[in-house]
């Protein structure tokens, strides 16, 4: 009797390591630690909630520290909305060394503090481009009362907010000025860092939003989700590449946009700057992971597995926080790139 139910007890751990160790339901047998961009914060939060496969611990740093210590391997990968430059790509390894892989596509929206102005502001590129040089310094600008004939804009001085730490949403941001913009292309650029002629800076897409929102007379960008939490808070409309109308960013606005991706490359790195479409907002942008393709095998094999699950099932959960799914023609090419990638 008292065999029988040592057996028992002892078959029942056996099974119970089995079941734990094939991954089974609610099982996580690696633990990887990530960080970066705040872009993807949110969906981070939803993903790893919902992935069974690996414990996940995602910081949100900001894509340049994501990065940065994905490069000197603190962490076992880094999220950025800017993709790896060459430089970087070298300090990895080299190309053969690196995964770089698409996550999720979203907006970046102008956002703004004026209480008494009920309906969402037009903004062309230009327009945006010469606030933040310092040209249109007044929200009732001729150059801003032209495009928004109806709005009773306040003779009030326009407050400029950036972020201050490295940020693939300034990339995007900037990207766009850049884009439309030759004086902003020449003088600033595009960067994750860039070098603001004018105005405050805070840590973060949470931090621009705050500081618009506790302003008078201020503007920011943040990613989508960040302007539609703080529901007192307006985000205005930006002209389309083909300057037929002023578009709001939206769930369906990036997916027009992300529709009109034809090419994409074997690296994976493509703009979603300017794309045509009546539809399509023309400042979006797309969130990488970044890890080495070869690796320390548990680790290795947890981040390729939330890489398909992130690519596939994950996809389905991506409106929930105004992002985009990816398309078709990309999940392809991810599946072949991380099927790829192996233990060293």
């Amino acid at each position: 009797m008292v065999l029988s139910r040592r057996v028992a007890l002892a078959w029942a751990a056996t099974s119970l390591i089995a079941f734990v160790g094939c991954g089974g339901e609610g099982a996580k047998t690696a633990r990887i630690r990530g960080g970066g961009s705040s872009f993807i914060g949110p969906m981070m939060e939803v993903w790893k909630g919902e992935f069974q496969g690996a414990e996940i611990d995602y910081q949100v740093t900001g894509s340049g520290d994501g990065v940065k210590r994905f490069i000197d391997k603190e962490r076992d990968f880094g999220c950025t909305d800017a993709p790896l430059t060459a430089e970087q790509i070298e300090k990895a390894g080299g190309k053969s060394e690196v995964l770089q892989i698409p996550l999720a596509m979203g907006a970046v929206v102008p956002i703004y503090n004026l209480k008494d102005v009920a309906e969402p502001l037009n903004f062309t590129g230009e327009l945006l481009a010469n606030i933040y040089l310092g040209k249109v310094a007044k929200w009732n600008d001729p150059a801003i009362a032209a495009i928004n004939p109806t709005a009773k804009l306040p003779d009030l001085k326009i407050t400029v907010c950036a972020r201050s730490d490295g940020s693939g949403t300034s990339h995007i941001f900037t990207s766009y000025l850049s884009a439309v913009s030759p004086e902003w292309k020449e003088k600033v650029g595009a960067s994750t860092q860039p070098k603001w002629p004018i105005g405050q800076s805070a840590l973060k897409n949470a931090g621009v939003a705050t500081m618009v929102n506790e302003n008078a007379g201020s503007i920011g960008y943040v990613e989508l989700l960040y302007a539609l939490d703080k529901k007192e808070l307006k985000h205005g409309k930006v002209q389309n590449s083909e300057k037929s109308a002023f578009v709001a960013g939206s769930l369906e606005s990036v997916t027009a946009a992300a529709a009109s991706l034809k090419e994409i490359p074997d690296d994976l790195v493509f703009s979603l700057i300017q794309m045509s479409g009546k539809d399509s907002y023309p400042i979006c942008g797309t969130v990488w992971l970044v890890a080495f393709a070869k690796g320390d095998a548990p680790k290795l094999e947890a981040i390729k597995a939330f890489l398909r699950y992130a690519s596939g099932k994950g996809q389905e959960l991506c409106a929930s926080k105004h992002f985009a799914r990816l398309p078709n023609n990309v999940v392809e090419k991810i599946s072949k790139i991380v099927a790829g990638s192996s233990k060293s």
